[in-house]
């Protein structure tokens, strides 16, 4: 009995040893269990391209599985998982804003300054990155905001590009005189609201400024720059749809395909969503002129495809491998044509017609960066204001919404 005991236990250990192999030509060659990579990245219109390239990757590389994850809210998600000490392998990462400059500083981030890949980067974009003369992220592309137009409803009424302040506004008076509807927001989703009022608060205050803010050596209220940027909101307001609070983007979007309104401002992002809705659909994207300086007309942007590896990855090797891949100047052309973003990768083309306009202005440097990437408080930051500005265009206080944002800039200041 102990005999045939050991014998049996022995034959099953015999038949998991060779289902787990496999001969060939007289070798054994072991199966390896694969290497599992979470890619984490918030933007839901890249899901889609990022599948497609994980696939690629994936045949090339057998024994490297990623899984991309993408939730609603991601930044303030990614933010929750790393303070409790649950980190992707890769993860989106933008460069100069506080969550970057502090993780890298915590040792959270993995150091890729001397990893290849880096230097099929735009050194201009890609030094952005850099904290104490390491980089602990890498760019892959670049968003751009702008106005984004029916050129159908344009030509149809004879309207020009607008290329100052009050050339918008003359235009969207006249197509509200020609009985359109002249601009959507989305007033129902904070993330439409600020990418809307942001960029005239980019046009207007430089990182300087911002240092100034976050050291408390400058204030808001009563500050005429402010006070400005803040009328300018409500003159805009004055022509969005009536029920623009209950629309969310993928109800701008839907409306705008269907013609019932001529302009909405949004980053390039938002091209896919548009096209893939209507293949059709002839339409264009224009800087948003916030000024009546044509040459201070700059277009709002930044790092927006942006990859960090964390310090603590089981494969580091192997993440480094994935953002290769991505980087390559195949797939970073790819990336672009499919999103209409502006590559941060050396020789890729904008192939994009309705983005040239945007493309243009980049590539003189005629661009601002997200100041919230400036802000004590990082995201956090920028979701409060994105709550604040929402109050802001219910109520329509000036007084109140200036108030509250220097509340909330010296609450911030007070936690670094």
């Amino acid at each position: 009995m102990k005999t045939n005991n050991i014998i049996g236990r022995s034959l099953v250990i015999a038949s998991l040893f060779l289902s787990a192999c496999s001969t060939t030509g007289g070798e054994v060659q072991h199966e390896t269990e694969k290497k599992r990579i979470e890619f984490f990245q918030p933007k839901p219109e890249a899901v889609e391209f990022f599948n497609e390239m994980i696939d690629q990757f994936e045949m090339l590389h057998p024994n490297i599985e990623i899984e991309q994850v993408n939730v609603p809210d991601g930044m303030a998600v990614l933010k929750t998982r790393i303070a409790r000490g649950n980190v992707p392998d890769i993860f989106i990462t933008y460069p100069i804003e506080q969550d970057y400059v502090v993780r890298a500083e915590k040792g959270y981030l993995l150091d890729l300054t001397n990893e290849n890949f880096i230097q099929q980067v735009d050194p201009e974009i890609q030094n952005r990155y850099l904290i104490n003369e390491k980089m602990y992220g890498v760019a892959l592309s670049q968003n751009a905001v702008g106005v984004i137009y029916n050129t159908h409803i344009f030509e149809e009424l004879q309207l020009d590009i607008p290329q100052t302040w009050d050339e918008f506004l003359l235009t969207l008076e006249k197509l509200e005189m020609a009985g359109k509807q002249p601009i959507l927001i989305g007033n129902k989703e904070l993330e439409s609201i600020s990418v809307f009022n942001l960029n005239l608060i980019a046009n207007e205050f430089d990182s300087d400024y911002w240092n100034k803010l976050n050291q408390g050596e400058v204030t808001i209220t009563n500050d005429p720059r402010w006070i400005e940027a803040s009328e300018k909101m409500l003159q805009v307001l004055d022509y969005v749809q009536d029920n623009s609070f209950s629309y969310d983007s993928d109800a701008v979007i839907h409306a705008f395909i269907e013609g019932e309104a001529a302009m909405f401002i949004d980053g390039v992002w938002m091209l896919p969503r548009i096209e893939k809705l209507d293949p059709q659909l002839t339409y264009g994207i224009f800087p948003f002129p916030v000024t009546n300086d044509v040459e201070s007309n700059n277009v709002l942007g930044g790092v927006d495809g942006g990859f960090a590896i964390s310090a603590d990855t089981n494969y580091p090797d192997e993440a480094k491998l994935f953002l290769e891949f991505l980087l390559t100047k195949e797939n970073a052309q790819k990336f672009s044509d499919y999103e209409g973003n502006i590559s941060a990768v050396k020789g890729v083309n904008m192939n994009k017609p309705e983005v040239n306009r945007l493309a243009e202005h980049v590539t003189m440097g005629k661009t601002v960066n997200w100041p919230n990437h400036h802000w004590a408080g990082g995201t956090a930051a920028e979701a409060e204001f994105r709550r604040i500005s929402q109050q802001f265009f219910l109520e329509r206080d000036i007084d109140s919404f200036l108030e509250n944002l220097e509340i909330m800039f010296q609450n911030y200041r007070q936690q670094q």
